[in-house]
């Protein structure tokens, strides 16, 4: 079976499943692209931190989930959380959504509606589910041990909207900030010399160049460093 993100299904529940949110990741995705100096030492991280127990939980949840019929949008909360995958999948729908940040799990306190948002904690879900099919759903997750929370609807809005203790803080249209958002187009150029001449070798050693080869960075294995970090 293959899942789709878009949320095109006015009026379904917004869900959120898996780990609680933390303060943890915060600008994460801002910070991959930002300059660093000596006075940046005592900020707080804006690293994610993840916990592989939790993270099989939640695939071993979702995996079940999936064999029922309950299931009308899915995605993963990654980069600036909760944000993006609210906005990209009611973009993708051609849909609005709004959302209670009161209802969201949570693991720290006095968390504001922007660190909500923003935060990139791990092991997270956001599932549109069918109307009438929240509880079938919600004893999945629960017998996993894991949280589940309805924390919004789709609307026919096109725009974000964010409540929190039942007021609105946040209004927004989606398309400016999902597929109408700016792109780059940098001046390019391209140089080809002419009278760049290529010499065919005359004597191959087939394995010596092998060796050669291999033993170049560019095609050695990448291992060492991808397994430092986030490797699971």
């Amino acid at each position: 079976k293959i899942f789709y993100s878009a949320a095109s299904f006015v009026g379904a529940n917004v869900v959120y499943v898996g780990n609680k949110t933390g303060k943890d990741g915060i600008h994460g995705a801002s910070m991959s692209s930002d300059s660093f100096s000596s006075q940046d030492a005592n900020e707080k991280s804006t690293v994610q931190v993840g916990d592989p127990f939790v993270e099989k939980l939640l695939i071993e949840a979702c995996l079940e989930l999936m064999q029922t019929d309950c299931v009308l949008a899915i995605q993963d909360m990654g980069a600036a959380g909760l944000t993006c995958s609210s906005v990209e999948m009611a973009e993708k729908g051609g849909t609005g959504i709004e959302l209670n940040v009161d209802a969201i799990p949570q693991r720290a306190k006095n968390m504001t509606a922007y660190e909500i948002m923003l935060s990139e904690s791990q092991e997270r879900m956001l599932i549109i589910i069918k109307q009438g099919k929240e509880d079938e759903a919600r004893k999945i997750f629960e017998k996993w041990n894991l949280d589940f929370a309805i924390i919004g609807k789709i609307t026919d809005t096109k725009k974000l909207v964010i409540k929190e203790n039942d007021e609105i803080v946040c209004e927004i249209p989606i398309e400016p900030i999902s597929s109408h958002a700016p792109i780059y187009d940098r001046p390019s150029t391209s140089k080809i010399d002419d009278e760049i001449k290529i010499s065919k070798p005359t004597k191959l050693n087939i394995a010596e160049n092998l060796l050669k080869i291999l033993a170049s960075p560019n095609v050695a294995s990448k291992e060492f460093i991808y397994q430092k970090y986030d490797s699971g």
